[in-house]
């Protein structure tokens, strides 16, 4: 009987014939992390190192299969075994190795790869696929071991691998690509390994052989050969100039970047036909390009700066040359598919990215920029995305680098953009780089706009006519930009920069060009509208708004403008003005400027107190000559008054005896601006307000109160303004007609409005049936009809009934009219005000302890109360407490010599403490209060019993008069002000 054999004995037998290591590598080898796949690699090459001396078997086992693994449909395994087997070869076939005694040869490597890479029988279409990228990794992995250039291997093995890759490349095109770019990795370590210069050339006579030459592969290949070997030997007919990048063989490089190759003649002999195309469209780009594109950085004319068509020694194309033939004519040609056009905002993103400045600024060419904003312009169109890209690319370049907006501009609203970009693309691209433009990018964007606005590339007038309102607007923007980015308030970058703006704005604003303008491409075409000039003063405008407010010389901008305007209105350089003048306004126009001239002289000259008077003078002379130019018949008049306050406050000393009134002229002249529905001709009152407010006497400070206390409707407008023609030829069609308002200045209610409107519906049908001869249907039911008297109504009686009618409703829309003015004389008298509390508020912080301060009690406290205007309660309201809190110490309150007047108006704001209004005035009334006994303590401590009395007396009224509706709080903050009186007395 045989022995019993245990089965874990013969377990261990079958496992001592298994090498249960190699087979964990070649698991790891698949691994799809990179560390474990990196660290198995390492683990099988050090088998095959010299010292560990592998057997031939050995050998060609692992070749078998590591060459096998390359066909595994694991994608993680063609790059593991890819790395193993390109050190295996390394180490195996090492020069230093001596394989003389060996079975093993470069051939026989060779040999397993073709066999292992090869599919038998019959095989599924994923199979096959697979086995073709085996051999497309075999063969890599051949070359990178650098096997094949070495002395003792044959050239034919070399030549054999390029066959196989380029036979491959044809039967699959969708692998070409991957062919092509090994043998273009060959050949730069063919270079860096200084290998002989026959395997460079072999690979191009194969290239040609094949008829790939002539192929975006066979472009790459060809190219880098000329770059790494330029002394070499090239196959000849091909390339008629001897290289793809030569400039006459532009548009055959359009035809094969673009994969629609070329015929060429077959030599004889040779399979040298027509390339096929690569067969399935990439979304990436073709490796290709990254060298061709490189090269032309390096090697363009315009790298130089030279101008185009000056090229090289060799005729190298420069980069605008292929990007206009092949990108711009090519891939963005109207008829070019969507695939294409894919390519070639690749490449715009690719360029923009990666290009030199100078060069990028050069893409923004025709077809692209047709294309780029058609793409832009609506979301489901097929390439936005790709066109959206494209554009985060121009603006990411800006943020990197800040200069590269200048090309930016000029590419995307030039000749070959659109000017309304922004409109066309619905985005807000323009708008967001012209905000950030730098002081020094601003000067070479402005001649590019002056030249926008005057052609602006449409014959449409209502067209040209938005696309300038658009450009006004950036440079609205620009201006924004400019004075938020310099805080030096008297910068000269600043200064220049935003002058170049104005400058150009005034130029198209106020200026026609004649028929002799020497600059022929800044006459506008076609000629600015009226409209359009009055929109370029606005903008204008708005720009010295932005420009004037809390700097230290606010004149300075707007002198320079005005003096710049002037200047050329009498050199006729920028053509007519267009706005007339008489002779009288020329005449005050010219005294004006020579005024400024001598504020300029004394500006150089003055103390730092004295100058913010000229600075103010400055300013104002230079708005209100503004006004006047843009047709203010008002201006002219103030800018007597100008003169006039001139030499009172800065003229000769002789002349300045007259100081007060000069200062009531001024204060007028400060509301006529305030009164303007212009943010910039407030912030200019408020500028020359702040200078001269020391200097406000009591009959200046009473014209601002006269404004609070007019009444907000139409007849205080008229009062106010002096206007008696508003309104006085219209004819009332409602009974009572009157705008007189209740003496508290209250407007109507709701409820009343619509009484009225009821009433102005009645009496138009009633005057409508008069005219008709009817009636409503509601009323007089018993009322003979009229048909019969309408059918016998003569020609001459419909006439005079249609008269009749015609009167009617126009009385009818003239009592419209008259309602509408009703609104808007509110709505001015409430902004009036509020420009008036602006200047209030300014005046009491720099004034509060002037004694005259304490007349702007009693107005402000009864404009709290009285004004159904809530915004302008509860301004008043916040000026009061302004002045309030900055009477603080015992040396921030006015120093009264006489108190009289003092204790009168103590009583006279309790008195207004006991009115029912709102909590706000109640508020007021008691802040009020309290600043007057501060001011009568600081003049008489002895006085505080007094004051006691006054404050009993008010209780005294709140306990014992209906009429008394003095708040609880104003008693509360004088026992409070008492707690922290009495404490301070007592230290």
């Amino acid at each position: 009987m045989a022995p019993f054999m245990h089965p874990s004995r013969k377990r261990r037998r079958e496992t001592a014939n298994v090498d249960v290591k190699l087979v964990e590598i070649y698991e790891d080898l698949a691994n799809e992390n990179d560390e474990i796949r990196v660290k198995a690699a390492g683990e099988l090459v050090s088998r095959f190192t010299p010292d560990k001396n592998p057997t031939d078997e050995q050998i060609q086992k692992v070749l078998q299969r590591l060459f096998r693994g390359l066909c595994s449909g694991r994608k993680a395994a063609r790059i593991g075994f890819s790395i193993a087997l390109t050190e295996t070869l390394s180490q195996v076939f090492s020069p230093s190795r001596d394989l003389s005694s060996s079975s093993l040869s470069i051939p026989k490597a060779i040999e397993i790869w073709e066999a292992q890479s090869k599919p038998d029988g019959a095989v599924s279409g994923q199979e096959e696929r697979d086995h073709h990228f085996g051999r497309l990794f075999g063969a890599e992995a051949i070359i990178k071991s650098s096997v094949l250039f070495q002395s003792q291997v044959p050239l034919e093995e070399w030549t054999k691998i390029l066959s196989m890759l380029f036979d491959l490349a044809k039967k699959k095109p969708w692998l070409r690509e991957e062919c092509g770019w090994i043998i273009f990795c060959s050949l730069r370590d063919i270079q860096s390994h200084k290998f002989d210069v026959k395997y460079a050339e072999a690979a191009l006579n194969s290239l040609c052989d094949n008829g790939l030459a002539k192929t975006p592969e066979g472009v790459a290949i060809w190219t880098a050969a000329k770059d790494l070997f330029p002394t070499m030997k090239f196959p000849e007919n091909i390339w008629q100039h001897g290289s793809p990048l030569h400039v006459r063989e532009k548009a055959t490089l359009a035809k094969i970047m673009k994969e629609t190759s070329e015929s060429e003649e077959p030599e004889p002999g040779k399979e040298n036909g027509k390339a096929k195309n690569s067969g399935v469209w990439n979304p990436k780009l073709h490796f290709a390009w990254d060298f061709v594109l490189q090269k032309l950085y390096v090697q363009s004319p315009e790298q130089n700066g030279q101008s185009k068509g000056k090229h090289s020694k060799t005729s190298l194309a420069g980069f605008t040359d292929i990007w206009t033939e092949v990108v711009d004519n090519g891939l963005f040609a109207s008829a070019s598919s969507e695939e294409r056009k894919y390519w070639g905002f690749l490449l715009f993103v690719k360029t923009m990215n990666e290009a030199p400045a100078h060069l990028a600024a050069l893409v923004f060419t025709k077809n692209f920029m047709r294309c780029f904003m058609n793409q832009l312009a609506v979301d489901d169109r097929y390439l936005h995305r790709i066109a959206t890209r494209a554009l985060k690319s121009i603006q990411a370049r800006v943020g990197r680098e800040p200069e590269f907006v200048v090309p930016a501009i000029k590419g995307l609203m030039g000749p070959t953009g659109a000017v309304n970009f922004d409109h066309i693309t619905k985005t807000k691209t323009i708008e967001k780089m012209i905000s950030s433009v730098s002081a020094d990018s601003l000067k070479e964007i402005i001649p590019s706009i002056e030249s926008m606005i005057a052609r602006p590339g449409m014959e449409d007038a209502k067209a040209a006519a938005s696309t300038r309102l658009q450009l006004a607007g950036h440079l609205l923007s620009v201006v924004r930009t400019q004075a938020s980015a310099t805080n030096t308030a008297a910068s000269d970058e600043l200064q220049s920069s935003v002058e170049s703006v104005l400058l150009l704005l005034a130029r198209f604003a106020y200026f026609v060009p004649g028929e002799d303008n020497k600059r022929k491409e800044t006459v506008p075409e076609p000629p600015v509208a009226e409209a359009t000039q009055e929109l370029f003063r606005n903008r204008m405008m708005s720009c010295l708004n932005v420009l004037i407010g809390g700097r230290k010389n606010p004149a300075s901008v707007p002198y320079a403008v005005v003096r710049k305007i002037h200047d050329m209105d009498e050199s006729g350089e920028w053509g007519k003005f267009v706005i007339e003048m008489s002779e009288d306004i020329k005449e005050s126009v010219a005294s004006a400027f020579k005024t400024l001239k001598k504020l300029t002289h004394k500006e150089k000259r003055a103390e730092k107190k004295e100058n913010s008077s000229i600075q103010a003078f400055k300013l104002l002379y230079s708005m209100t000559i503004l006004q006047v130019y843009n047709g203010d018949a008002d201006a002219v008049s103030m800018l007597d008054e100008l003169k006039f306050c001139y030499s009172k406050f800065l003229g000769h000393k002789s002349e300045r005896d007259e100081a007060e009134e000069a200062s009531d002229a001024l204060v007028e002249i400060l509301l006529s601006f305030a009164s303007k529905q212009s943010q910039l001709f407030r912030r200019t009152s408020e500028q020359v307000f702040g200078a001269f407010a020391d200097q406000v006497t009591a009959t200046g400070l009473q014209s601002m109160i006269d404004v609070l206390e007019t009444k907000d409707t139409l007849a205080g407008q008229e009062e106010m303004f002096e206007n008696q023609e508003v309104g006085s030829d219209v004819e009332m069609v409602d009974a009572d007609g009157s705008d007189d308002e209740s003496d508290d200045g209250s407007e109507n209610s709701d409820s009343e409005e619509e009484e009225e409107d009821d009433g102005e519906l009645e009496a138009f049908e009633a005057k409508l049936a008069t005219a008709l001869g009817t009636h409503r249907a509601d009323k007089d039911l018993d009322a003979p009809s009229s048909d019969s008297e309408d059918a016998d109504m003569d020609d001459d009686e419909m006439e005079a009934l249609d008269g009749q009618i015609a009167k009617v409703f126009q009385a009818r829309n003239q009592a419209h009219n008259k309602k509408k003015e009703k609104k808007d004389a509110k709505e001015t008298m409430v902004n009036f005000k509020n420009r008036v509390l602006d200047l209030l508020e300014i005046y009491v912080k720099k004034c509060h302890t002037s004694t005259l301060a304490l007349d702007l009690l009693m107005p402000l406290l009864q404009l709290t109360r009285k004004s159904k205007v809530k915004q302008i309660a509860t301004r008043a309201g916040n000026v009061l407490r302004e002045y309030t809190k900055h009477c603080k110490g015992s040396a921030s309150i006015p120093a009264v010599e006489d108190a009289e007047p003092v204790w009168e108006l103590l009583k006279a704001v309790h008195q207004e403490a006991t009115h029912s209004a709102p909590a706000a005035h109640a508020a007021s009334c008691s802040q009020a209060s309290l600043l007057l006994v501060k001011i009568l303590v600081a003049h008489d401590k002895g006085c505080l019993s007094e004051i006691v009395d006054v404050y009993g007396e008010t209780r005294k009224k709140q306990l014992t008069s209906r009429k008394c509706h003095v708040q609880p709080s104003f008693f509360s903050d004088w026992n409070n002000w008492c707690v922290s009186a009495s404490k301070q007395m007592k230290e």
